[in-house]
């Protein structure tokens, strides 16, 4: 039977029946996409662009709208809003009228908060809508309601308190907690800001607004170098930043395989294998290295029937791999330029000697031998 081992085990390794930590170079170079069926293309760094942050770098068209689907101006400050808290003061110059009996050419009604529905309710006034209206348009009401009472009525409203104008920052912030909105027009990086600065590099912090029942996201990054992506703040708007520490991770035949921390822009492929302890000598086959990432890239758009002009392509964010031949002198140099990015997987395969060779110690293994019968008493 020990004769047949080589004969057994060349049988196994065609069938691809190989006892392995992880895909081989074949079943990555042949992989696709579950469900579609699509295979994900596998690129030779040096076929790679400089810097590879992306195969094809995307422009913000590409990215969607982000918090620019938002919309909306600049908040004023000066419309009033349930909750906000005013102070009514009213002024007669005529000889009858209001003031008549008093000394007093001038009296204070008092302060009033804006209740839920919009409305206040002043002496000699009466209830009145005011939700959305300025002082100096409450001041016109006032006015209108005080006529037949007053002679040439004034008014003078106050805007004493606005604590329903703030936004909630929360999230991977310094000092999260309630901002309030005023003249100055806050944008999202004031808010930010406000809140002590993001705790993470903007490459790896998304910022989400929830306006109401909408919501939009844009990175950190965006937000900084798109001025369209720096919207303007609305009263009870809720700026969620989320993310912290980038992270790349090492699988396979590396001395320390797992999680690592980085700061995206500043490591290179060859700083990240080494972060990972370089290859293991005994298991790792140096001419297959890969680097799995979700980016963008090129796609086709399929083209009307009977439509003569090019074919169409568009980005859409897709999963390529990257090949990398630690073999070639060549390869190094590249890997110096070549940018690790957020969430990438560094992967390492197996030698194919190492994979028969564990295959060699199963059949090598001795079978199992009866447990000795217990001793007799």
């Amino acid at each position: 039977m020990r004769r047949l081992a080589p004969l057994l085990l060349v049988a196994l390794a065609a069938a691809g029946c190989r006892p392995a930590d992880g895909p081989s170079n074949g079943s990555i170079q042949s992989a696709h996409l579950p469900g579609g069926g699509q295979k994900i293309p596998v690129i030779e760094l040096a076929d790679a662009p400089s810097g590879a942050a992306s195969a094809f770098a995307p422009t913000p068209s590409d990215l969607g709208a982000g918090l620019s689907a938002l919309g909306g101006g600049a908040y004023n400050s000066e419309r009033l809003r349930p909750g906000d808290v005013i102070d009514v003061t009213v002024l007669d110059t005529g000889e009858d009228g209001l003031f008549a009996s008093t000394n007093s050419k001038t009296l204070n009604l008092g302060r009033f908060t804006v209740d839920q529905k919009g409305f206040v309710s002043m002496p000699f006034v009466g209830r009145q809508r005011v939700a959305e209206s300025t002082p100096t348009g409450l001041e016109r009401q006032i006015v209108s309601g005080l006529k037949g009472t007053s002679v040439n009525p004034q008014a003078v409203v106050t805007i004493v308190d606005k604590p329903s104008s703030a936004v909630i920052v929360s999230g991977a912030v310094n000092a999260p907690g309630k901002i309030p909105l005023t003249a100055k027009h806050e944008k999202v990086m004031d808010a930010i800001a406000q809140a002590g600065g993001a705790s993470g590099k903007p490459d790896a912090v998304d910022v989400t607004i929830v306006r109401g029942k909408r919501r939009a996201t844009a990175s950190l990054s965006r937000v900084m170098n798109e001025d369209r992506q720096n919207i303007y703040l609305q009263p009870d708007d809720q700026v969620m930043v989320e993310g912290g520490a980038s992270t790349f991770t090492a699988l396979g035949a590396f001395k320390s395989a797992g999680e690592i921390q980085f700061e995206v822009g500043k490591l290179s492929l060859a700083q990240a294998v080494g972060r990972a302890g370089g290859l293991l000598d005994d298991r790792a086959d140096a001419g297959n290295v890969y680097v799995f990432r979700n980016q963008y890239i090129k796609v086709p758009v399929p083209a009307a029937v009977n439509d003569k002009t090019p074919t169409a392509t568009t980005l859409q964010m897709r999963p390529v791999i990257y090949h990398v031949n630690m073999r070639k002198a060549s390869s190094i140099a590249l890997m110096q330029l070549f940018q690790m990015q957020k969430d990438d997987v560094l992967y390492a395969t197996n030698a194919p000697l190492v994979d028969y060779a564990k295959l060699f110690t199963i059949y090598q293994k001795s079978a199992p031998t009866a447990a000795a019968p217990a001793p007799s008493l």
